[in-house]
């Protein structure tokens, strides 16, 4: 089972790296969590199309990071992953702890930072995600999936055929894969967070991704994202062997490249 052909994983050829200008060209997605716009970088030898994903700078209310799709947030988080992978002052990990304005405030300045580190290493690893271009001071710029008429449709708005499917399916299936390769479970997979374009699949929405060897409830998130598409992907006449394929990818996320570094 092989990924589609996405280019290098380095820098894609299609990007343009020197002597460009940016232009807004308007919104394609607004949400409670972030906003998304399409941006077109102009250069004398062409143009590309990104995604600019800016976060929005705010405190969520009580009960709302559960409709911002970060449900039971301290799983995602781990106080592990805080206190050994982004060097906190002790302050700020006392205050994600305690669950306190500030620390739910800090938490959410990290989901994009958390989301850069998560696709570059996703995209380094052979698995099929939007490929990150750079960090911005409210989000991320990466690339932009579609064309100069639409953007890629979520999968569950897709209308594949059932051999679409089936091949969603294996590119999927290959891509989670390549995550656990690289210790990474995206923890919030659905049939939402799926593009489909011109045969491609690509995976998206990485803020909650977690590194299994940090977070104690990765496998619990793992198996969750795996029920999740395979239940989609079942109501298209394609079944996932579920449990197989959670045995294969439990055995890669604990034992890949990542363990090797620690």
């Amino acid at each position: 089972m092989s990924l589609p052909d996405i280019g290098a994983r380095g820098v894609p050829d299609w990007l343009i790296t020197h002597s460009y200008e940016q232009v807004d060209a308007g919104v394609l997605k607004s949400g409670k969590e972030a906003e998304v716009f399409l941006v077109e970088r102009r250069s004398a030898d062409g143009s590309c199309l990104l995604a600019h994903k800016r976060y929005r700078p705010r405190y969520p209310g009580q009960g709302e990071l559960r409709e911002l799709g970060f449900q039971r947030g301290t799983i995602y988080r781990a106080d592990t992953v805080y206190a050994a992978g982004w060097a906190l002052k002790r302050r700020e990990r006392l205050a994600i702890s305690r669950g306190s304005r500030f620390g739910e405030q800090f938490a959410a300045s990290l989901w994009p930072v958390n989301e850069m580190a998560m696709l570059e290493r996703a995209w380094a690893a052979g698995a099929s995600v939007p490929y990150p271009v750079e960090r911005t001071d409210d989000g991320i710029l990466m690339e932009f999936v579609g064309d100069r008429r639409s953007a890629a449709p979520r999968l569950v708005q897709a209308g594949l055929s059932r051999d679409e499917a089936r091949d969603a399916a294996d590119q999927l299936i290959a891509s989670l894969h390549a995550l656990s390769s690289t210790n990474i479970v995206h923890a919030d997979l659905s049939a939402y967070n799926i593009l489909w374009w011109r045969g491609r699949l690509v995976i998206i929405d990485f803020p909650q991704a977690v590194e299994a060897l940090s977070n104690p409830h990765s496998a619990d998130l793992l198996y969750r994202d795996l029920q999740n598409i395979g239940g989609w992907f079942a109501r298209q006449r394609v079944d996932i062997d579920i449990e197989g394929l959670f045995a294969e990818l439990v055995g890669l996320l604990f034992s890949g490249p990542g363990t090797l570094s620690r």
